[in-house]
């Protein structure tokens, strides 16, 4: 079992402390957006994401030699976040081509009008939720007419066109090499390796390992993971999620459960986290979308101009100006008054 999550302490804590078998990696965009908050710029991201989607600890390190080169600080806070959490050939576990939190953000967008419901109305929310979901994914995968899911099926026909071009030699019963242009490759059917990296990492055959079957003449279901097979994914949603059991309440009408008052904030709840300015400007440059709320900006009653409500700073000069013309005057008086005495 493998937990796809931010850098939150929180997380890593439970993971620790509840799931110890369970291995744990970091989302890549959540990593990309810290690197861009704290060292600014993205002329250098094509490095960072070739270091994290690396299959071969070759290309792994030739992306980071180039890295220290470049930025020896974005290196080192990298390697301090630790590779074994954010890099796929690093990975101790089986990540698949899992990099991101997105299945957990897809459900955090669905039960988003339901966040303000009582505790009860949420779980039920998302129980139709899911009882939906899992019904339809299911009669899915009883309708599919090939050995693996559609998204699989597809990736497959596209790798098997290319394996088309490819030069295959064989070098033993289990062992063939591969060009595909000026790349060369081993593949090792018994062991399961080839060393693009791709078979192993993915789980299912990569364009190098599809020439080598088509050579030797051996199906492709003999060297993908049953992960992706029909039956597989019909196990998935097999079971159905049934509504929970009607309670009599006639015979506890004595006991009630009250709920607490929490003492509210200031200003209006909001349901969704605020955006990130890297979501913006991707939101903003696709046709339809419209920028973020800018913010209002408040402005005085008395003087109509913005940066502050009260106190007004005009308002104070102006009585100040007549506290000072008020007593001027009583001061010119009382000297009146003192020259007419001596007089």
């Amino acid at each position: 079992m493998v937990i796809v999550s931010d850098r939150a302490l929180s997380i890593e804590n439970a993971c620790v402390n509840v799931l110890p078998w369970v291995t744990r990696g970091i989302c890549y965009y959540h990593l990309q957006q810290n690197i861009i908050k704290t060292y600014g710029g993205k002329e250098l991201m094509y490095l960072v994401k070739g270091a994290a989607y690396a299959h071969t600890l070759a290309e792994y390190n030739r992306c980071m030699d180039s890295l220290r080169a470049a930025h020896p600080e974005l290196a080192a806070y990298m390697e301090l976040a630790d590779p074994k959490l954010w890099s796929r050939v690093h990975f101790p576990g089986d990540r698949y081509n899992i990099k991101t939190s997105n299945i957990a953000e897809s459900i955090n967008s669905a039960i988003k009008k339901a966040k303000g419901f009582p505790i009860p109305s949420l779980l039920q929310f998302i129980r139709e939720m899911l009882g939906r979901w899992f019904y339809k994914r299911r009669e899915d995968a009883l309708s599919l007419q090939t050995p693996y899911s559609k998204g699989v099926e597809y990736i497959l026909a596209i790798r098997e066109h290319y394996a088309q071009s490819m030069d295959v030699q064989r070098i033993d019963a289990t062992s063939f090499h591969v060009a595909s242009g000026r790349s060369h490759y081993v593949v090792d059917l018994e062991q399961g390796k080839c060393e693009c990296g791709v078979f192993q990492v993915e789980k299912m055959p990569c364009t190098h390992v599809l020439a080598a079957l088509a050579s030797a003449g051996v199906h492709v279901s003999h060297h993908t993971c049953d992960t992706y097979s029909q039956e597989c994914l019909y196990a998935t949603y097999a079971h159905p999620i049934y509504p929970e059991e009607e309670i009599d309440n006639h015979k506890k009408k004595s006991e009630r459960c009250r709920p607490p008052k929490p003492k509210d904030g200031p200003g209006r709840k909001k349901k969704s986290r605020w955006q990130s300015w890297l979501e913006i400007s991707r939101k903003s440059r696709k046709k339809g979308k419209s920028r973020r709320k800018k913010p209002k900006v408040y402005s005085c009653s008395k003087c109509k101009q913005p940066g502050h409500t009260r106190p007004c700073p005009s308002l104070l000069r102006n009585k100040l100006g007549g506290l000072r013309a008020v007593f001027g005057g009583l001061r010119g008086f009382t000297e009146l008054l003192w020259r007419s005495t001596r007089l």
